[in-house]
């Protein structure tokens, strides 16, 4: 009885409010899910990756076998670290913080540069595992859907074509 009698009273607030709340929660929940499964996922299988190739350095990279290639790796790796550096645009930054700030911004283009020469490797390890599979039938696979995918793009530039040209002719309609 009271329940109903509040619910009478506050229809159109209790409606309004289940609405927002449902929207809301919906959106919410899907944002945040999204963005928490991408980022996760991202780094897990950076960090993954990384981790594997690390265990398996000599197996992963068999060219990196001495002293000179490694010295090499980590001055390219020093080298890609400082041209990000200086290719970041500059900031605003207060006196007491430059050092706090620099160290920071160098931080990160050092991960950056790992980055890139972890996905180099991974792109390496990929290539080089791929050629084991790939025969002749494979082959002709590949180039068969690559096939399919140009006669795909070509059909749809023409339907576009089609398209600006229709509308193209239907607006001497309003050319006076």
């Amino acid at each position: 009885m009271i329940l109903s009698k509040l619910y009478k009273k506050y229809k159109e607030e209790f409606v309004w409010g289940l609405v927002w709340g449902l929207v809301w929660g919906l959106v919410g929940g899907l944002v945040g899910g999204l963005v928490w499964g991408l980022v996760s996922g991202l780094v897990l299988g950076l960090v993954g990756g990384l981790v594997v190739i690390l265990c398996n350095f000599s197996e992963a990279l068999p060219f990196l076998v001495g002293v000179p290639q490694i010295v090499l790796l980590l001055v390219g790796i020093i080298v890609l670290t400082e041209v990000l550096f200086w290719l970041m645009p500059k900031e605003k930054v207060k006196k007491k913080d430059l050092f706090k700030h620099t160290l920071k911004r160098k931080v990160e283009c050092l991960f950056e540069s790992l980055l890139v020469f972890s996905g180099i490797t991974q792109l390496y390890i990929l290539i080089r595992e791929g050629i084991k599979y790939l025969t002749y039938e494979v082959l002709m696979e590949i180039l068969k859907w690559i096939g399919y995918i140009g006669a795909g793009l070509i059909i749809l530039a023409a339907v576009i074509g089609l398209f600006y040209l229709w509308i193209k002719l239907n607006e001497r309609k309003f050319k006076k």
